[in-house]
């Protein structure tokens, strides 16, 4: 039994999913990692920490009956986007990585926008400048750290460093390089021109290829240090919201048939796979490559989809290992609409549709009568209002989405519900929670020739899927609740 597995190096773990050549499951195993802030606004990890988190489930993984007497024959990589990793000529990072939701450099994206004309800027790359974005992360870098990058040879996405760290080389992929504010969409390229606007060496980004290529083999040390066999295919892998795409069967418009990723992860995204360049000329929606090779994807992202649940269950029930599944239980029993309560996620800012990084969250219609169940109701509802917006905008550039399918850590029953009511469509449960690791192993699995890209799109989803339909009477009550929804950040004070 030949067997690839992905790997994915989320915002808090690394998720391990191995697929033998069929393209049924063999199990999952995580290991988790702190986020550091040394300073407020800051969000920084040790990449130390994920090889050493990348040990653990590597070994848990291994030992599973599944795979025993298995032939490890690839890997394939995915992980969060918009990170800034320095390498020295060794591929050793330099300093802690600068993750996606570091707000350092404002003044930088502000920067941007005077040296690059907005319009300019979103016709080129399908994005506007955003705090979360590379590019603005890389000129805090040159500014107050010189002396790194002095010896910085290299400045690369997260998994791209960890993919280092296996192979010996250094590779990016034109999904995440995508989402970096320095790359050509529609030529699939980096972007001279841009480089040369912004003062950023061309030189120090890594060379690109398409997300299913091969970016090496593994070495000898990192394999003796994971309990595989040296000389492993190791897949350049993907973005982890187009990874996901791919592990879920979204893998182009057409075999799509008019569905869409709804992601409910720390963040959360609406993913639309299209079959040429889908750019909104305000940069409200983000224009993606796809990890199929010739195919794009167009994005609305939020900021905080399962951190706002999180962040409930922490401040009503912190500490209670059950916590999570009582406030879901109790919130299932409040009618829709949560008594009139409406629920703001902007928790730490805003992209899809406001891209205000100084965007706060509010609870607006609070009374007396509201408890606990109508709070974690109203937060469900909030971040399904959001993306409500980001289809909106999808649907503006032309598309028909007639169908979601969710997945990710945050996915509930309830709030699956909810979804096909706000959205007003069918939603899907995905076949596994852990679409990205699933899409990363099948990208591994093209790398090493145990499938032709043609194939895996086609391989089959594991187990039966939930499908919610949208209930009508929600449908109409929440079709007006979204239009309260859409006049608060407006009208709500900046505090």
């Amino acid at each position: 039994m030949r067997v690839s597995i992905g790997i994915d190096l989320g915002s808090s773990r690394v998720k391990l999913l191995a697929l033998d050549e069929t393209g049924e499951s063999l199990g999952v195993t995580m290991a988790s990692y702190a986020t550091d802030s040394r300073h407020p606004g800051w969000a920084e990890q040790n990449p130390d920490r994920w090889w050493d988190a990348l040990r653990l489930a590597m070994s848990e993984m291994l030992a599973r009956p599944s795979l025993r007497g298995a032939k490890v024959d690839a890997i394939g990589m995915t992980g969060q986007m918009h990170g800034a990793v320095l390498l020295d000529e060794q591929a050793t990072a330099l300093r802690p990585a600068v993750m996606w939701s570091d707000g350092r450099a404002d003044a930088e994206t502000s920067e941007i926008e005077k040296i690059i004309p907005r319009d300019e800027l979103v016709a080129l790359t399908g994005n506007r400048a955003n705090v979360s974005f590379t590019a603005p992360k890389i000129m805090w870098l040159a500014r107050n750290e010189p002396e790194v990058m002095a010896r910085t040879r290299w400045i690369v996405q997260p998994k791209d460093a960890l993919r280092a760290r296996l192979t010996g080389e250094v590779y990016g992929d034109v999904s995440d390089a995508s989402a970096t504010l320095l790359f050509d969409l529609r030529a699939r390229a980096w972007s001279d021109e841009i480089c040369r606007k912004l003062k950023i060496d061309r030189g120090l980004l890594a060379p690109l290829t398409e997300s299913e290529a091969c970016g090496g083999n593994l070495r000898e040390d990192a394999a003796r240090a994971l309990g595989l066999p040296a000389g492993i295919s190791v897949a350049v892998g993907g973005a982890d919201a187009p990874t996901a795409a791919l592990g879920l069967g979204l893998a182009s418009e057409a075999s799509s048939h008019g569905t869409v990723l709804l992601s409910l992860g720390t963040g959360g995204q609406v993913l639309a796979p299209v079959a040429e360049p889908k750019i909104d000329p305000e940069g409200r929606l983000h224009g993606l490559c796809h990890v199929v090779p010739g195919q794009w994807c167009v994005m609305a992202a939020i900021l905080s989809a399962a951190a706002s649940l999180d962040w409930v269950v922490r401040l009503l029930r912190s500490g209670d290992p059950n916590g999570a599944r009582e406030l879901l239980a109790a919130a299932a029993k409040v009618p829709a609409g949560s008594d009139g309560l409406l629920f703001l996620p902007y928790l730490r800012g805003e992209r899809t549709p406001h891209f205000d990084p100084t965007a706060s969250g509010a609870m607006v219609g609070l009374k007396i009568s509201h408890g606990a169940p109508e709070i974690t109701r109203a937060v469900l509802e909030g971040v399904a209002f959001a993306l409500a917006e980001g289809l909106e905008l999808i649907r503006d550039l032309g598309l028909r989405p007639q169908a979601g399918v969710v997945a990710g850590g945050g996915v509930n029953k309830l709030w699956q519900q909810i979804l096909a009511d706000v959205l007003n469509m069918p939603v899907t449960l995905g076949a596994t929670e852990h679409a990205s690791g699933r899409g990363a192993a099948l990208l591994g699995a093209v790398a090493a020739g145990i499938a032709p890209s043609t194939a895996i799109s086609t391989w089959p989803l594991p187990g039966d899927t939930r499908v919610m339909e949208p209930i009508p009477e929600n449908v109409a009550m929440y079709a007006k609740r979204l239009a309260v929804y859409r006049k608060l950040y407006a009208t709500l004070p900046k505090i």
